[in-house]
């Protein structure tokens, strides 16, 4: 499961980083986090960044390109901060030595974009006054999930209700919805990463094993 609001949207489809994203910047000069690039040229990129060679594959499982670049025994902080900015909205493979650095330089980046584009998403709508308040080891988390819920309408009832604790989008809510999703449906789930990333609520979605056994 992934902590991190930027990974999340990640990890459930491109398609709402649009809805979450894109929205907002209609209203907001900010720049858009992700390039839109083949993996082929985000790989030659990556490769620029000093990281050695860098192969692709695709993953039928995640449904998305993959980058891996395998020989990159080594690598400075510069390095990385290049990949993270070069390899736009796909998966960097790393080995095990340097992946938690490049994956801390690129949730940094990314939480800080994601939080403007919220906030601007937010505003556009009135609704970033009625954001509630979170304190981590202090607000009880479904009081506080449930007004995210009402905050974001109808179609985001029991987003956060599952057997997987309040930090996770119920994986039964998710699959409710369609994909592409319909209007309301990718409302609910952009307000909801929106409202979560300004309030500093961190939030996961569980993975594809879950739809496996079902």
């Amino acid at each position: 499961m992934a902590y991190s609001h930027a990974t999340a949207v990640l990890a459930l489809s491109v398609v709402f980083i649009a809805g979450a994203c894109s929205s907002a910047s209609s209203t907001s000069s900010s720049p858009q986090p992700f390039e839109r690039i083949t993996a082929q040229e985000a790989a030659k990129r990556v490769t620029q960044c000093g990281l050695g060679p860098v192969t692709t594959r695709y993953d039928a499982e995640l449904q998305e390109d993959i980058l891996t670049a395998a020989d990159a025994k080594s690598a400075t902080d510069e390095q990385l901060a290049c990949a993270d900015k070069s390899v736009g909205f796909y998966t960097l493979e790393l080995p095990s030595k340097i992946q938690p650095r490049y994956d801390a330089i690129r949730e940094t980046r990314l939480s800080g974009v994601f939080r403007a584009e919220a906030r601007a998403w937010l505003a556009a709508r009135k609704l970033i006054d009625k954001v509630p308040k979170y304190h981590d080891g202090v607000t009880d988390d479904v009081t506080f999930t449930r007004q995210i819920e009402g905050l974001c309408g109808p179609r985001a009832k029991g987003a956060f209700q599952s057997t997987f604790g309040f930090h996770a989008l119920s994986p039964d809510w998710v699959k409710s919805l369609g994909m592409p999703p319909k209007q309301d449906e990718q409302d609910a789930m952009s307000c909801l990463l929106n409202a979560t990333a300004v309030a500093g609520y961190k939030v996961g979605f569980i993975g594809n094993e879950y739809y496996k056994s079902k």
